[in-house]
């Protein structure tokens, strides 16, 4: 029997995303923004956990009422936030608590780097308060960690699986990448048998794309290196969802697979247009005040008392909202989303009969979902929908 999907929803909660610049190599492909520090602790870890404080209760003052709103989610993204002690964010966290109406079951998340993946780091974090964490894997295959220019250490990237398994933290997931050049079909499989092998309750899967500004952009630019393997990213965009299918995984959203239930909170409020803290340099936030985006450069961040708070900008509702809905795989109750443009709603409702009449979707009164084949044309099926010509 089937497990029946949940019906995503506005929840109206906000939630809060940490950005932690800081990593031992900066990929090449990255366009994070990120500062490659090598191995050793960073000298201004401390200031930066201050400014974090400091620039959450700025954000309160363009967040009216926040004391009514109840926050359930927590992101420490990076950079690799797995560079910093736990004893960091369980003050952090306690900070947090004390000044915010926080959930108790809210979902707390910290991306790691595999080599940061050991018992004694995991047990900290899960003392801290960390309920998920989520690894970035990429590969397990030397030669396109080589090609992606990730640092790893052989030695402790077979054992990171292994520590999390025996975690008191039971919610944990991977990111794995594709079509990089080189890599087989098989290899990828493989990747993703690992790690599926190791109990994941997540997995995010990214094609390697070529961004602009980045060192793999120039080089792929200049010759100096193969651009990704289109044809086999098309494939394993095809055939994926029905393998993690057999293995129990639900495709929740464009890139992301989970365990019934276990989808990132988190990130489901980017894609449902929830409000959002958005704290640390580079990060991005969305409040009532607006959207705002925070210097990407750490000392900037750190130095620019009280600026960080100043810019909000407007956000266009109707095109943020269909790129972001319109990502998720879940069935979707689309009826508080329509709510926000009414003069669109039945363009948009005739636009989808359409499309369930082309096989590409299913939509009952107001709850949509997307045929799993619609992910190789998603964009342009996007478009359509914003573009309101009669």
């Amino acid at each position: 029997m089937e497990t029946r999907l949940p019906v995503i929803q506005k929840t109206n909660r906000p939630g809060i995303y940490v950005h932690y610049p800081f990593c031992v190599h900066k990929c090449s492909y990255c366009d994070f923004y990120s500062e490659g520090i090598g191995l050793e602790p960073s000298p201004l870890e401390e200031n930066l956990f201050s400014k974090y404080k400091e620039e959450v209760s700025l954000r309160l003052k363009n967040f009216p009422n926040y004391q009514d709103h109840i926050f359930d989610s927590l992101f420490f993204g990076g950079g690799t936030p797995s560079k910093a002690s736990y004893a960091r964010y369980a003050d952090f966290i306690k900070f947090l608590k004390d000044n915010l109406n926080f959930s108790p079951d809210s979902e707390i998340t910290l991306e790691c780097n595999p080599e940061d993946v050991t018992p004694e780091y995991l047990q900290g974090l899960y003392d801290a308060g960390i309920n998920r964490v989520h690894v970035g894997i990429q590969s397990f295959l030397p030669k396109n960690l080589k090609f992606l220019d990730r640092y790893f250490d052989p030695e402790t990237y077979s054992r990171t699986l292994e520590a999390l398994q025996t975690s008191k933290i039971k919610n944990y997931g991977a990111d794995l990448m594709f079509g990089v050049p080189g890599q087989s079909e098989k290899e990828f499989y493989e990747d993703a048998n690992s790690v599926l092998a190791s109990g994941v309750s997540h997995i995010s899967i990214y094609a390697l794309t070529v961004e602009k500004g980045t060192e793999y952009s120039r080089k792929v630019s200049a010759g100096m290196m193969a651009p990704p393997a289109e044809e086999v990213q098309e494939k394993i965009l095809h055939d994926l969802p029905d393998f993690l299918k057999s293995k129990g995984f639900v495709q929740y959203e464009v890139s992301n697979y989970s365990k019934p239930g276990l989808f990132s909170r988190h990130n489901m409020k980017y894609w449902t247009y929830e409000y959002y803290l958005g704290i640390g340099p580079g990060a991005h936030g969305f409040l009532p005040a607006g959207r705002y985006s925070n210097p990407r450069n750490t000392s900037a961040y750190i130095n620019g008392t009280g600026k960080n708070s100043s810019s909000y900008e407007p956000s266009d509702t109707f095109e943020e909202i269909l790129i972001s809905v319109f990502r998720i795989f879940l069935p979707v109750d689309l009826k508080d989303f329509l709510d926000y443009f009414p003069d669109k709603k039945e363009r948009i409702l005739s636009k989808l009969k359409q499309k369930v009449s082309e096989g590409k979707c299913s939509l009952d009164g107001t709850i949509f979902q997307w045929n799993s084949s619609s992910v190789l044309f998603l964009d342009s099926e996007i478009l359509d929908l914003a573009d309101q010509e009669p």
